[in-house]
């Protein structure tokens, strides 16, 4: 190699550090940007050359600008961001329902239960009081009003979650298509991935994207050699190469229980985590199980409470009387559409006279056999009518009407093994089939009297009323052994472990992912003090270079000048 050559050859070299101070610069310069991955200067030594028996090498040649990342540790740490901003969504549903079920304000479900029942045990201690009657109605009021106005409050904080799926769809596509465009974008920079340098702050950008759509739904994404990023959600690509795929909030086929789905094949985004998979959770198991705890906590307590009432006696009789639940009256009754399905057996009526004197006792037949001939309400109903004295009829409403010929005389029910009074809904305390539409019966809210305390006749024992005090915390086989108190003190118990396990849970995720991002940081941040040691080195290498190339301009001088 000539002297022109060593001056060429470190002319090089102070080109390379003149890039070199220039990626120190820009990284200072940026040292305070959120987001912004630091760079390198890429280097390799130029090719050599054979001169005699010697092999010279020609200096450096840079190769690139690179940004410094651990593409694992990134995907790890967006991973750790998916389930911490799931985790952190869960926490705000869980602080919603324990605000809904709190009982600090001795006013909640355990309180009203209680009251109800208290005022049921007063009633034994004077059972023909009328204000003691009312207030048992009153308090009855009181409960059913304190589930139904319950229910509807989680069932509104469902609905926020169905509202916030259209945000949550919205905030996808706008961050897939924005990754699908910087896709274009880095890919047309870079050459295809022909250019060995990144394109940096377009990289940063999307990085910054990436990591924002992680905390909406879980994603795995992964570079191509163009420089390319394809996002998948489960088996669905969301993003490839410059096509994003978009997605939206689907109501048709449920409107409790919308999902989000990709248009292009209306197939349901499989999001298992993030705020979008947090939403779902929330919505179907921490509302939707409480809801059902709720209801097969009032469906057991209505339906219990009714079957004793409905074979009870109150202070008079009925002249008229509708049945709450409609059904188809030519069907058979495992089939009419009743709340529950009757069964084989008999339930009885007595004529009463205006002093409640039995007139007359009757026995109706209720045939539940799964065969041809099993019971109808219309058989049922014209059993009741053939009954010298009564009249009974089925509504358009598809309801049982029992009517007395002679208003003066009364009718009364007494034992029913079959259920089909509570089943029908006739002499029933309460309404309704669950927590949202538990009502107590506009009957006995209009006439106390009506209020069933008796087995064995008007005035003549308080055996019913008895056998409701304390029901709400006797084990029911509906509730399968469980009481009416204990299924909503279990929810109640067990929504307090889920959120202390859950708070416990989003602490360990929290410092896992402040670790990951630590780790992140110190690879992709900028630190001053190194920078600044590099730049030391780059103006050393950059001095050391000029004094070679003056060293060889001298020299050629010398041999010019010989």
């Amino acid at each position: 190699m000539s002297l022109f050559g060593t001056i060429q050859q470190s002319n090089g070299a102070l080109q390379a550090a003149q890039i070199g101070l220039q990626v120190v610069g820009n990284n200072i310069a940026n040292s305070n940007t959120e987001g912004y991955i630091r760079q390198r200067l890429e280097q390799t030594p130029a090719g050599a050359f054979r001169q005699g028996g010697l092999i010279k090498g020609q200096g450096v040649r840079p190769t690139g600008i690179t940004q410094v990342v651990d593409k694992a540790l990134a995907e790890q740490m967006f991973n750790a961001g998916t389930a911490l901003a799931g985790a952190e969504s869960l926490g705000q549903a869980y602080s919603q329902l324990e605000e809904i079920a709190s009982e600090l304000d001795n006013n909640g479900i355990n309180f009203q239960l209680s009251e109800f029942n208290n005022a049921l045990h007063e009633l034994t201690t004077q059972p023909a009081d009328s204000a003691l009657r009312e207030f048992v109605i009153l308090q009855g009021q009181s409960l059913a009003s304190k589930l139904n106005n319950t229910r509807e409050k989680v069932l509104d904080r469902q609905a926020g979650v169905n509202t916030e799926l259209d945000d949550i769809s919205n905030q996808i596509n706008r961050l897939t298509n924005r990754i699908a465009e910087l896709n274009v974008e880095i890919a047309t920079i870079e050459g295809g991935g022909l250019i060995g340098s990144d394109a940096t702050g377009l990289r940063d950008e999307r990085y910054q994207a990436l990591e924002e759509l992680a905390t909406y739904v879980n994603i795995n994404f992964q570079e191509q050699t163009s420089g390319n990023v394809n996002v998948f959600v489960g088996g669905d690509y969301l993003v490839t190469n410059g096509i994003a795929r978009d997605v939206y909030t689907a109501y048709s086929e449920n409107e409790s229980r919308p999902e989000v789905r990709i248009i292009e094949t209306d197939a349901p985004l499989q999001a298992t985590g993030g705020k979008l998979g947090a939403a779902l959770q929330a919505r179907d198991s921490i509302f939707g199980e409480f809801v059902g705890d709720l209801d097969s906590m009032a469906s057991g307590l209505i339906r219990t409470i009714n079957q004793i009432h409905t074979q009870g006696q109150g202070r008079k009789g009925y002249t008229d009387l509708t049945s709450d639940s409609a059904s188809e009256p030519g069907v058979p009754l495992e089939s009419a559409g009743l709340p529950f399905t009757p069964e084989n057996g008999t339930f009885d009526m007595a004529l009463v006279d205006a002093d409640g004197k039995v007139i007359s006792n009757h026995r109706i037949t209720v045939r539940v056999l799964g065969q041809v001939g099993d019971s109808t309400m219309q058989s049922v109903a014209q059993q009741i009518d053939d009954i010298d004295g009564l009249s009974a009829t089925i509504t358009n409403e598809g309801r049982l009407k029992i009517s007395s010929d002679n208003p003066p005389t009364e009718f009364t029910f007494g034992e029913d093994t079959s259920g089909f009074l509570a089943a029908a809904g006739l002499n029933t305390f309460f309404t309704g089939t669950h927590a949202g539409d538990i009502a107590v019966n506009d009957v006995l809210a209009q006439d106390a009297d009506l209020l069933a305390v008796s087995f064995g006749g008007i005035g003549e024992d308080t055996e019913a009323l008895y056998e409701m005090t304390d029901l709400v915390d006797r084990p029911l086989d509906v509730l399968d052994g469980r009481t009416v108190r204990g299924v909503y003190e279990h929810s109640i118990a067990s929504l307090g472990q889920e959120v202390s396990l859950h708070q416990s849970s989003t602490q360990g995720l929290s410092d896992f992912h402040a670790t990951l991002q630590s780790k992140h940081l110190a690879i992709t941040g900028v630190n001053i003090d190194e920078e600044s040691i590099k730049m030391i080195m780059y103006q050393r290498a950059f001095q050391a270079s000029s004094r070679v190339i003056s060293t060889a301009s001298e020299m050629l001088d010398l041999l010019v000048n010989l």
